[in-house]
């Protein structure tokens, strides 16, 4: 008998990227935050990130293309706000990938290693 899948959550697989290319010699990675936090000596609110940045933000070597990977569970969807980031990353000539899995975003980032900067959108968006 098979074992069924293993369903892992968006933190899950945030942190099992940051973990599998975050050793790679080519390859920054870093964990991108966005939201708000009250500064504990003003009481002021303190906005930080842009409104739908990518979870897992990189920069590829040699030619230091911008990496953006967007975490999501098996049944998570993309927002607006993370949709628009995404087609400007690729405008741009930045890689842009919505990660279900590990496997996808170390696959995104192999694929990548090989194609020059293009600012054509590519179909690794889901």
């Amino acid at each position: 008998m098979t074992a069924a899948p293993v369903r892992q959550t968006e933190a899950e697989i945030q942190h099992g990227i940051l973990l599998a290319l975050g050793a790679r010699p080519n390859l920054r990675v870093w964990r991108a935050n966005t939201g708000v936090a009250k500064d504990p000596l003003s009481g002021r609110l303190v906005r930080f990130g842009t409104p739908g940045q990518a979870d897992v933000l990189g920069v590829l070597a040699p030619g230091g293309r911008l990496l953006a990977i967007e975490c999501k569970s098996t049944t998570g969807r993309l927002t607006d706000d993370q949709a628009a980031w995404g087609r400007m990353v690729q405008a741009m000539g930045g890689v842009y990938v919505v990660a279900r899995s590990v496997q996808d975003a170390v696959r995104a980032v192999d694929a990548a290693a090989f194609q020059p900067s293009d600012p054509s959108p590519s179909s690794n968006h889901a």
